[in-house]
């Protein structure tokens, strides 16, 4: 079974990559790209007085590892990004950690709680079950009375598979969303006259013209690839120990693409000393 890699030269990355998504909208001197996307989101005018970024975004952009949370610090909200590429169980309870985390630091700022910012997640998820709605809104809420706990905290989750499908349909209103996962071909025919957009497909075709940063993503993604076939068969068959012939040839196979043993040794649960006999 070999391994197929696509020609990087054809590989088109859009925002919803998060390390793309991070380079479009993260940049400490020129923030009018995530300015008026929260705006947008939120419908409301800010400012954004700074960026907090849980690990900075370091001058080499092809430093691995530096997949990241967006906070902005606006005039009186703290603002948290999450772009989610995919749906799973559990994937809520992780934002909501995340988020109330950052709530609870929130408390413990000024003379009095009523000095706590706003605080606000937006999450772009992509995969989303059916029953999920284009624009979910979320707070600490009584079920019966419908009254607030708390009138500082809120979720807006955007559902973009709902969001591309509207934007298909003839509907433009979240296109300001749906260009974060357009193609070339989708980016070329969005009308022009619309700063927010002009410089999104600028800055995103820069970044696809950029082929070194195009193999950073690459490789990221292949190791991603790589780690789940290997929990996808793990989960498939039951294999907690042991080699088969199966997982033989993928592991010869992932040493001909010259993948770190390390990293096969992780995904698999084979010992190094087992990985190196198959070399």
């Amino acid at each position: 079974m070999p391994l197929v890699k696509e020609n990087v030269d054809d590989k088109f990355y859009t925002a919803k990559n998060d390390n793309v998504f991070k380079s479009i909208f993260c940049d400490e001197n020129n923030t009018f790209l995530l300015k008026t996307l929260i705006e947008r989101c939120l419908r409301v005018k800010i400012e954004i007085i700074e960026l907090h970024l849980p690990e900075r975004i370091k001058e080499n952009i092809y430093a691995k590892g530096q997949i990241l949370d967006v906070l902005a610090k606006t005039d009186n909200r703290l603002v948290n990004i999450e772009v989610n590429s995919g749906f799973y169980e559990g994937m809520h309870r992780r934002n909501f950690g995340y988020i109330g985390g950052k709530y609870s630091e929130e408390v413990k700022v000024g003379e009095s709680y009523f000095d706590m910012s706003d605080v606000i997640q937006i999450n772009f998820t992509w995969g989303m079950p059916e029953k999920y709605p284009i624009l979910g809104r979320y707070s600490p809420i009584d079920i019966d009375t419908k009254i607030k706990f708390v009138d500082n905290f809120n979720i807006y989750e955007y559902n973009m598979d709902k969001i591309r499908n509207l934007w298909y349909s003839g509907d433009k209103k979240y296109e300001f969303l749906a260009v974060l996962d357009f193609n070339k071909d989708e980016l070329s025919r969005v009308e022009s006259g619309d700063r927010y957009m002009t410089e999104f497909k600028k800055k995103i075709n820069n970044l696809n013209d950029n082929r070194e940063y195009k193999e950073f993503l690459s490789a990221e993604e292949d190791m991603r690839k790589t780690n789940n076939t290997f929990k996808e068969i793990g989960r498939r068959e039951g294999i907690k120990e042991g080699i088969n012939e199966r997982n033989i040839e993928i592991v010869k196979n992932l040493l001909k693409e010259k993948v770190d043993v390390k990293i096969i040794s992780k995904s698999t649960g084979l010992s190094l000393e087992e990985i190196e006999k198959l070399k």
